[in-house]
């Protein structure tokens, strides 16, 4: 799989922009490496559990036969104490995969699969390299003064902004791998916080028309929308479904189920 066959287009977008900022990679990576990676790994290393061959093979099993199906190193994978469900990954020449115990415990295991794309999604299209730049304009801007917000207001408007595209471009990589069936249960299991979610996969999607109309039924609504969620890093939930839904009929999706399909046949099952 190539970051190109899944990435949302704003995402290409802002990111190509990024990469014409003379040794924005050297310099992101560079930090990354040195200061970040080992901050956040001494961190988990601190407080969570790693999971690897030896302890919870089943659950690291799952994670290995996430990323062969992507194409990418599987990223070291730990489990942190929490009732909410949730994942994350940071690190760009080590990365890592952190899950909720909540999550573990909650969701079967294709639903943890679909969860585990999502963040090697992020790595896939090396995100966390880039969203480094937002972390530090914050610092910059917010901790130590030395920018006023008149300035970097605007621009952390617009990486938010880029933020929840790169969230369409992971969920992509989590609906190719597992099916957008399973991406649309664990999304619904992320949004109730409940294991046991009913019968319906598609009510998400199906709520996310009634919020569009809610959305757009006059100018004032979509003002009063378009504030409420414009400094959020993530995308509503409701959008997040409705954007796979509509991204399962493309023949980018096909191509890529047929492809893992394929694979699944010729070396064994991996999703």
């Amino acid at each position: 799989m190539k970051a190109t066959d899944i990435m949302h287009p704003e995402d290409q977008k802002a990111i190509g922009a990024l990469k014409k900022i003379p040794f924005i990679d050297e310099m992101c990576r560079s930090c990354m490496e040195i200061a970040y990676e080992k901050i956040y790994r001494g961190e988990n290393l601190g407080m969570m559990v790693k999971v690897d061959n030896s302890y919870m093979p089943e659950l690291y099993q799952d994670l290995k036969d996430v990323t062969k199906a992507i194409g990418i190193k599987t990223p070291e994978l730990f489990i942190y104490n929490d009732p909410v469900m949730n994942a994350f990954t940071f690190g760009e020449t080590n990365p890592f995969v952190c899950v909720s115990s909540s999550l573990v415990e909650k969701m079967n295991r294709e639903e943890r699969k679909a969860i585990f794309a999502h963040e090697c999604g992020h790595i896939l299209c090396q995100h966390v390299l880039y969203g480094s730049v937002v972390e530090t304009l914050r610092m910059i801007g917010e901790d130590f003064g030395i920018i006023g917000y008149t300035l970097t207001g605007p621009v952390k408007l617009a990486l938010q902004y880029w933020s929840r595209r790169s969230e369409y471009s992971a969920d992509r990589c989590a609906a190719a791998v597992v099916g957008e069936r399973t991406f649309q249960t664990s999304m619904l299991k992320l949004t109730l916080g409940l294991a046991d979610v009913g019968n319906d996969p598609y009510r998400l999607v199906k709520q996310a028309k009634e919020y569009h109309a809610h959305e757009k039924q006059d100018i004032w609504s979509r003002i009063q929308q378009n504030c409420r969620v414009a400094f959020l890093s993530h995308p509503q939930k409701v959008n997040r479904a409705y954007e796979i839904d509509r991204w399962k009929k493309s023949s980018t999706y096909k191509r890529i189920r047929q492809s893992i399909a394929t694979n699944e046949k010729l070396y064994g099952n991996i999703s």
